[in-house]
């Protein structure tokens, strides 16, 4: 009786190989074939400003590049408090005992941040388009805005 299962515990183990490749490549060709994720606004903004310059002055073209660049460092700042906040979040939920005013204050200070910053990029275009032609604003009027 000893020989026959002998004999036979080679055979599963070839089998449980055999099975925990296939679920790695399916792990691996899963991954492969993943759509890349959305782009971001900055990378949104930037694609928008390369296609409508072509169709502008390079004087307006120049203008519009140059506020992209300006604007970096405020894309980094919306980021990086869009990375903050899930840790952030995270720590509230697990905190014992929970204050759901602490988790409130948390959202209202996000808003806030979040206000601030938009304003911060608003002003930023409106400073931007007042610097441009009245062509290159028609020009920009008549694209497919963002």
């Amino acid at each position: 009786m000893t020989p026959s299962i002998r004999r036979r515990w080679p055979w599963f183990l070839l089998v449980g190989s055999l099975a925990l490749n296939m679920l790695a490549g399916g792990f691996v060709v899963a991954h492969a074939f993943r759509p890349p994720p959305p782009p971001g606004p900055e990378q949104m903004l930037e694609r928008f400003v390369d296609e409508v310059s072509a169709r502008l002055s390079s004087a307006d073209a120049t203008i519009l590049r140059k506020a992209l660049d300006d604007a970096r460092p405020l894309f980094v700042r919306i980021r990086v408090g869009r990375e903050e906040f899930a840790p952030r979040l995270r720590t509230e939920l697990m905190a014992e005992p929970f204050d759901p005013k602490r988790l409130k204050a948390l959202f209202e200070s996000i808003h806030a941040n979040d206000a601030a910053l938009r304003s911060e990029f608003e002003a930023r275009v409106a400073d931007t388009m007042s610097r441009l032609s009245p062509e290159g604003r028609l020009r920009l009027a008549e694209s497919r805005l963002p």
